[in-house]
């Protein structure tokens, strides 16, 4: 289920490349109606995640509904945090990721079916 590889040890993408490539995942992905990104926070900043999520927030535009940074055990991110990652995304798609106390079940996905459909990866 690759949809996008590209890449050799002297290979480093550019942000043109880099938006190319998610563009082809995005393309091969068909259309969405609703997005939600699901990005590392500010201590990953260099991780160049801030720049894909961007990329998304470029081919989505409107479809993305939420961006909820993966905090883990961190604090949340600040405006300014956020205006250093994630340039461009309005802060207001923003979610707070409540690890402690904002889990609640839904419901369960059996293991059966979730390799029936990852085609058991």
């Amino acid at each position: 289920m690759i949809y996008f590889a590209r890449g050799s040890l002297d290979d480093n993408l550019s942000p043109a490349d880099l938006e190319q490539g998610l563009k082809t995942a995005f393309e091969r992905l068909g259309a969405r109606k609703r997005v939600v990104l699901v990005p590392p926070d500010i201590t990953r900043l260099h991780s160049r995640a801030g720049e894909m999520a961007c990329c998304a927030w470029r081919h989505y535009g409107q479809r993305i509904s939420d961006v909820l940074p993966a905090l883990g055990t961190h604090t949340p991110m600040t405006p300014a945090q956020i205006d250093r990652m994630y340039p461009g995304i309005p802060h207001d798609l923003f979610r707070v990721h409540d690890w402690r106390e904002g889990v609640e079940t839904l419901g369960r996905v059996p293991a059966d079916y979730v390799r029936e459909v990852s085609e058991g990866a």
